[in-house]
């Protein structure tokens, strides 16, 4: 019996696939993955979560052709940062963008930074509702969190300017060898070992240096 004759009429969630490694987009299976997505499921469109290798849910997002946009992500920013997918497959009658939101908004990826598409928030109406001294029990931040200065100063370190700065120097601030700096940088992954060794200062006085 099909899925498709399976599945019951009217559900939301038509069917759902989970914890496929993503080497089945990579590997010799590819092929006989893609065909099964494309021949099996009832519909393409739905909602996909991204797990890194300790299995945490790193990233959520919607997709009109889940195998084009998973595709995609083999080779976006989110490309070092997950190994396992679970599929939703959604009705084309569903506001996907929606239930992405109400994913985004609850569960709080770390890979995601827009804001979720979760209808009207009611923190404000229900502060004024309440007493005054009730503000200290409501947060304040709306998701994704407010970029802290740190966040914003993080931002002007790119690989692009990483590339324009001498490599001994560079290994010289981070702590590491030149030839590890020419690994990074060839892998682009320099800005993402300079923030996770808590270098980000060091760097940015660096690169301010360079230029002028």
């Amino acid at each position: 019996m099909s899925l498709k004759k399976r599945r019951r009429s009217g559900s939301l969630i038509s069917a759902h696939l989970g914890g496929i490694r993503r080497a089945l987009l990579e590997g010799e299976k590819r092929p006989a993955f893609l065909a099964f997505l494309d021949s099996s499921l009832p519909a393409k469109q739905g909602i996909y979560a991204l797990y890194d290798k300790k299995k945490r849910l790193y990233y959520s997002g919607k997709a009109s052709d889940l195998a084009a946009r998973l595709n995609q992500h083999l080779k976006d920013r989110h490309a070092e940062d997950w190994d396992t997918m679970t599929l939703f497959l959604v009705a084309k009658s569903s506001n996907v963008a929606q239930l992405e939101g109400l994913v985004i908004a609850a569960a709080r990826p770390p890979g995601n930074k827009q804001k979720p598409k979760i209808g009207q928030d009611l923190r404000r109406s229900l502060k004024r509702y309440l007493r005054a001294d009730a503000d200290l029990q409501i947060n304040d931040a709306v998701y994704p969190e407010r970029q802290s200065s740190a966040d914003t100063l993080a931002r002007r370190i790119t690989t692009k300017k990483l590339r324009a700065v001498s490599q001994a120097r560079l290994a010289h601030v981070i702590g590491i060898s030149q030839p590890r700096v020419s690994q990074l940088i060839k892998e682009n992954a320099i800005r993402r070992y300079i923030l996770g060794a808590g270098k980000r200062d060091a760097v940015l006085l660096l690169l301010q240096k360079a230029k002028s």
